[in-house]
């Protein structure tokens, strides 16, 4: 019978009864049945080195060891109970001079075949390479598996056409997990790639802290791009460790900020072992270090480890803490009271609405005394902390906008898609690259509809801060311009005195409520036409950057001419970054040349692909071309093949296809984690990382900061409108409880005896105050940073 090269894939429907030989000419539906091996010989020379039926890896069997090997149907097994038949279908072969060789089979089945549902047999089910990283790349993007399936079965046009299933493609998709966790350790991989990173561009900077027995402990790092971000966004962070993100159940711990864009950019990350003040020491050390420079403002939870180092580390730096995360601990430690609903409306409007510190602390002082509250607890520990947190006390320094920290939490929930537990920390560190390329992606798209696109508002030329700045910010920024210029509609200011060239006006703005119950705010206004300078009490642009719609409507009252050029902040402003031209891992500015050959290549196939398909003698055609062209490319590369007209097995066009049964099957022993364990090689040695330990299935311990929300205490749940007898009631409440304050009272009289022409909007069309929009409404303590209202809900007519 004629030899067989042992390097070809061969399909035991092919054997011709006839003649015992394979058909190399013609490919034959197969007849639908699943074999096994049933017996095998190893040659000598590999028993000799350990390889036997139970070895892993090196010492796994292959078939190029076997010197006699016997195939059986699946069904001609004699175990009663079980699905055998007692078949008699065998192939009985042995090697000689590097062949196999076919000595005696039996072909007959005697059971039913079938045909149609071979590509559900083990021995036909395999994933070619082309598919397979296209998985791959939809599993970096956080594309689920099922997802992941599902796009391969809408692109083959069927199950029929897939020559596998979700199953093996999970399996395959853990393989090549498995893999980067073992490779090298997962820790010293990680200590490889950073020095891979160093090599491609120096300016990454990188730092892996270890403990007493050498196991990694922390590591930090930045690279170029995120370090020059830090230059120009770096003023104000937000810093949080809440989000555990690999398989060693290792926070992950990011410096968030704030680009030109009002999108949240990362300057730095750090993967850390324990949420203690020693580590947050050491992570804020190694920030100093790469930046050169600390922040100037650094916003956090209410954490004492991360409070003590930043105390210790950021001398001088002023730090929040999160409003949000504030509200929520009131709401565990006063939420079982029956009067916590009275407090919380106290509690809410003392720090939303009393942006004056003097009035802020007589308003909480009066609430601890009113309702027992003195004593030690929730109370009075914010009290204590009130310059950390409360609006009144940070309204007057810059923090582009933020008040809580969302952003980070936003960051946390945009890499939860990416990883889970069962991420080692190579595969990790590939998927935080993969999601560091979509945001400079977004950045890089931003950027260009700011100079290529119009902005989506389209500017009211009348307003001169409105007219100057559509120029020079980017469009997300000037949308907050916009949204200011609106709220001149329902803003009035009344000159109220002057001294030499500053004159000092009062704002009085008319919020929307529920049932157009006409609510008012008031804020003082200093303006100096002469030296440019100009102030409002909300400080809005001490905050925020951005200009209030107090001060535009004075500077509109004074006629200004000119916007002072130290209201144009660059930091909001669409101009080119250094930053933006470095090339990193994983954005390059310039398409390299194995991108524009990989382009080539596919645009080439995609057109003979579409041609062939026209007809069968195109098909032909392209069929015939494409085997001389494969004839010649192998020659080229040395790839080695049978006889003058190559492998022409079902993958001849694949060699690095995963099959599910044979010699590249879908899950080898070698990769299985049970085997990597036992043959990883320990290397002993001072400077040695070694990987920690494995924690996926040990719980973390809940302390105070990690304890659930115990919604029970929490009391009722908000309804989702207020009623009328609801709303009028909290007034009352908040008028007979801060009715004492001088100045909370001097406002609400003013409000209550306001006249028509303090409200005068200067508009003839017959608006009223009732029609303007619930969205206009604007809550100035609140983190608008990231949250933009309705900015198209009323139009603006003319200049006031």
């Amino acid at each position: 019978m004629e030899g067989i090269d042992l390097n070809e894939t061969v399909t035991i429907e092919d054997c011709n009864e006839d003649t015992g030989a394979t058909d190399k000419n013609s490919n034959p539906p197969t007849v639908g049945f699943e074999m096994f091996m049933k017996s095998n010989n190893l040659k000598q020379e590999y028993k000799a080195i350990g390889v036997n039926r139970k070895g892993t890896g090196d010492l796994e069997p292959k078939s190029h060891m076997m010197e006699l090997i016997r195939l059986k149907c699946k069904k001609g097994g004699t175990d009663v109970g079980s699905n055998v038949t007692g078949c008699k279908m065998f192939v009985y072969g042995k090697i000689k001079d590097d062949k196999f060789t076919i000595l005696k089979c039996e072909l007959e089945h005697n059971h039913a075949l079938n045909p149609d549902c071979s590509r559900m047999m083990v021995n036909y089910r395999n994933i070619d390479s082309t598919t397979f990283k296209r998985a791959m790349i939809n599993d970096m993007g956080g594309v689920s598996i099922s997802k992941n399936y599902g796009t391969q079965f809408i692109e083959k046009g069927g199950f029929d056409n897939i020559a596998f299933n979700q199953r093996d493609l999970r399996n395959a998709i853990s393989v090549e997990r498995r893999k980067s966790r073992f490779q090298d350790s997962d820790a010293a991989g990680l200590d490889q790639y950073f020095k891979a990173q160093r090599e491609l561009n120096s300016e990454f900077y990188c730092s892996i802290q270890k403990d007493d027995d050498g196991v990694f402990a922390n590591a930090f790092w930045s690279d170029a791009r995120s370090r020059g971000t830090c230059k120009y966004f770096g003023d104000v962070i937000t810093f949080d460790t809440t989000f555990s993100c690999n398989r060693f159940r290792m926070p992950f711990a990011p410096f968030i900020g704030v680009n030109h864009h009002g999108k949240s950019i990362i300057f730095a990350a750090a993967l850390i072992s324990h949420e203690d003040a020693p580590t947050f020491v050491w992570v804020f050390e190694e920030f100093l270090k790469c930046m050169g420079k600390a922040p100037k403002g650094i916003l956090t939870d209410q954490d004492r480890a991360i409070g003590k180092a930043i105390k210790q580390v950021f001398l001088g730096v002023p730090h929040r803490l999160c409003l949000w995360h504030m509200l929520q601990n009131a709401t565990k430690a006063l939420g079982s009271r029956k009067d916590w609903p009275k407090i919380d409306t106290l509690i809410r409007t003392a720090i939303h609405d009393l942006l004056d510190p003097d009035e802020f602390d007589e308003a909480w002082t009066h609430v601890m005394e009113e309702y027992r509250l003195s004593g030690p607890g929730w109370m009075k520990d914010a009290y204590e902390l009130r310059r950390q947190w409360a609006p009144a006390y940070n309204r007057g320094k810059f923090w582009a906008g933020m008040s809580s920290t969302q952003r980070s939490e936003g960051m946390n929930r945009f890499f939860k898609t990416h990883v889970n537990l069962e991420c080692g920390l190579v595969l990790f560190i590939k998927n935080y690259e993969w999601c560091m390329r979509i945001k400079a992606e977004e950045e890089k798209q931003d950027n260009y509809d700011s100079i290529d696109k119009i902005p989506r508002l389209e500017p009211d030329k009348s307003v001169l801060v409105e007219y100057v700045l559509v120029k020079s910010y980017t469009n997300e920024k000037f949308a907050e311009v916009v949204a200011e210029r609106k709220g001149l509609m329902h803003t009035n200011v009344t000159k109220i005195d002057a001294l030499g060239t500053v004159s000092f006006y009062r704002a009085d703005e008319k919020l929307t409520s529920p049932f157009w119950r006409k609510r008012f705010k008031q804020y003082n206004v200093k303006v100096d036409k002469v030296k440019g300078e100009l102030h409002c009490s909300c400080n809005l642009f001490e905050f925020t950057g951005i200009l209030c719609r107090h001060i535009l409507k004075a500077m509109d009252v004074e006629d200004f001419q000119v916007l002072p050029e130290k209201y144009i902040l660059p930091r909001w402003m669409k101009q080119v970054r250094s930053y933006e031209s470095l090339q990193v891992s994983y954005f390059d500015p310039l398409e390299s040349s194995r991108l524009a050959k990989a382009k080539e290549l596919s645009q080439r196939q995609n057109y003979l692909y579409e041609m062939a398909m026209r007809s069968e003698e195109a098909l032909k055609l392209y069929k015939e071309a494409m085997d001389v062209v494969r004839l010649k490319m192998e020659d080229a590369i040395g790839i080695r093949k049978t006889g003058d007209t190559g492998d022409d097995s079902i993958f001849w066009w694949d060699p690095d296809a995963r099959n599910v049964f044979g010699r590249r099957r879908l899950r080898p022993r070698e990769f299985n984690e049970r085997a990597l364990l036992m043959n990883a090689e320990e290397v002993v040695g001072e400077d040695v990382l070694k990987t920690p330990v494995d924690k996926r299935h040990t719980g973390r311990a809940k302390t105070k900061r990690n304890t659930p929300f115990d919604k029970s205490a929490a009391g009722p749940s908000k309804k989702n409108q207020t009623t009328q007898e609801e709303l009028a009631a909290k007034e009352a409440l908040i008028s007979s409880a801060f009715g004492n304050i001088p100045s909370y009272r001097a406002r609400r009289d003013h409000a209550n005896n306001v006249a028509g022409p303090y409200l005068d909007t200067g508009l003839n069309n017959g608006v009223l105050f009732e029609d303007i929009p619930q969205g206009s409404q604007i809550n100035f303590s609140q983190d608008n940073s990231q949250a933009f209202s309705n900015l198209e809900s009323y139009p603006w007519c003319t200049r006031l």
